[in-house]
C-alpha cells in the first residue's frame, strides 16, 4: 500500500517533533484551582507565561546560590600557618 502525500508528512512532522521537542502537561482542577485556570485564559500566550516565570526563577536562583557562596565563604575561619622563624 502506497503512503498518501498527507501520512508522508505527518510522520515526517511527528519525528521532527520527537527530535526536537519536549511537551511537559498540567492539569487544573476546575473546582479548586478556578482562579488559576482563569489567570492563564486571560494570558495572551500561556507559553510565554510560564517561560517568562520560568526564566526569572532560573535568574533568581543562581544570584540567590552566588549570593548564598559568597556569604558562606566570608564566614569561614581561615587556618592560619604558623610563623617559621
Amino acid at each position: 500500500m502506497k503512503k498518501t502525500q498527507y501520512k508522508h508528512k505527518l510522520e515526517y512532522n511527528n519525528e521532527y517533533n520527537r527530535n526536537n521537542y519536549r511537551s511537559f502537561s498540567v492539569r487544573f482542577n476546575i473546582n479548586s484551582e478556578k482562579d488559576i485556570i482563569k489567570w492563564l485564559e486571560d494570558k495572551e500566550s500561556v507559553k510565554s507565561y510560564i517561560v517568562d516565570l520560568i526564566n526569572n526563577d532560573m535568574k533568581n536562583s543562581k544570584h540567590t546560590k552566588a549570593k548564598k557562596a559568597s556569604t558562606n565563604n566570608k564566614h569561614k575561619p581561615v587556618a592560619k600557618r604558623p610563623i617559621l622563624k
